[in-house]
């Protein structure tokens, strides 16, 4: 079993690893979304906001919103709603695709726990990025729980 599971951790890291280079963007998004989660767990509402291009649709909250400037999408992450006694996030998995010549998505499963490192919370969220300020940017954000 543990052969098994080497072979299939091995097998990811290859694939991701020459995905990588066949297409740079993947590190370049997979090293902004890092930062995203970050500023996410430090619940800095100011520099999360720098990672998103604006229009961003986000579907993180029902009901769906659009932001139009950096000062509307600060406001949304103020009063951001979290689970009672949240600590910090984990990436459980993650995946990032592209879709067209400047767009991409990520798709990332995590877990939210509290201060006693009991798990509080499993989702998924998907995330469209985009360049049109130069460095890719968050313009599409939805997120549920797992089935």
């Amino acid at each position: 079993m543990n052969k098994l599971l080497i072979g299939a951790i091995l097998l990811f890291s290859i694939s991701f690893s020459y995905a990588e280079k066949i297409d740079p963007n993947i590190s370049l998004i997979q090293t902004s979304f890092e930062a995203y989660l970050q500023d996410f767990i430090a619940r800095d509402s100011i520099r999360l906001a720098t990672h998103f291009q604006f229009p961003s649709i986000n579907q993180l909250t029902t009901p769906s919103s659009v932001f139009h400037t950096k000062e509307e999408i600060i406001k949304f992450w103020e009063s951001f709603p979290l689970q009672d006694g949240y600590a910090y996030s984990t990436t459980d998995s993650l995946e990032i695709h592209r879709l067209s010549d400047p767009i991409y998505y990520l798709d990332v499963d995590y877990s939210r726990y509290n201060d006693a490192e009991e798990l509080i919370y499993e989702g998924s969220s998907i995330y469209l990025y985009g360049k049109e300020t130069g460095s890719w940017k968050i313009f599409f954000a939805w997120t549920g729980g797992r089935e």
